[in-house]
């Protein structure tokens, strides 16, 4: 009897350091993957969720106190049929929320308003072995 293959998804990771250089390094890293994956045409939108999930995780890591410097934040990205997942862990526990009323004037509280625009699909969950992951998924 024949069995189906499994399906065996591709992904990418890269993890760094709570550093001015790391969003940069990871939207760099999201552009060629999205392209050589043949997702060149929702990169552009890949590359800002992950800027902004980015960001958020580096914010997060560097409120934590930790001896040997704050934890590093972890980029994943996995290969789906119509587009990309997008996943950020952090080291700290504190769920995510979008939708925030905010002053048209602030600096800052819009990145997850780009992302639940820009993305199918967003959310979050505990991560097993602490802090969290924040996901979105981007099609075309």
């Amino acid at each position: 009897m024949n069995t189906p293959p499994a399906v065996a998804w591709r992904y990418s990771a890269l993890d760094l350091r709570p550093l001015p250089s790391a969003v940069p390094s990871a939207r760099l890293h999201a552009r060629h993957v999205f392209r050589e994956w043949g997702h060149a045409g929702i990169a552009p939108d890949g590359e800002i969720i992950v800027s902004e999930l980015v960001t958020n995780a580096i914010a997060a890591s560097l409120r934590i106190a930790a001896e040997a410097g704050p934890p590093p934040v972890r980029l994943r990205l996995t290969d789906r049929p119509r587009g990309v997942q997008v996943e950020v862990w952090d080291a700290l526990d504190r769920m995510p929320h979008a939708r925030r009323t905010r002053r048209p004037d602030a600096e800052g509280g819009r990145g997850l308003v780009l992302v639940e625009a820009l993305s199918t699909r967003w959310g979050a969950y505990p991560a097993a072995g602490g802090g969290k992951v924040v996901w979105a998924t981007v099609t075309g």
